[in-house]
């Protein structure tokens, strides 16, 4: 299923975005630099992808989780924006 998918990636970057952090205080070297810009767009991509997926969910459903769906929709997308401004200012 695609959002356990997205769910197990996006807490994969959560680490990798940690560690490209750090090693970017280590050394800050245009690698380095790149990673901690790369994460983050990254992290906004599939925050955008779940965005769009609770959107197809929120449109099949006709119950009181309707709600939740939209909820979910407004987070990822919330995350996305965060995602790419941090990237944006990490560059």
């Amino acid at each position: 299923m695609r959002a356990k998918a997205l769910w197990a990636r996006l807490a994969e970057l959560a680490d990798e975005d940690a560690a490209a952090y750090t090693a970017f205080l280590a050394e800050r070297s245009d690698t380095t630099r790149e990673r901690i810009i790369a994460v983050p767009l990254e992290i906004a991509e599939c925050a955008e992808e779940t965005a769009e997926l609770a959107e197809r969910v929120r449109a099949q459903l006709r119950t009181a989780v309707v709600g939740d769906a939209e909820a979910a929709r407004e987070l990822a997308r919330t995350a996305s924006r965060v995602a790419r401004r941090l990237a944006e200012m990490n560059g």
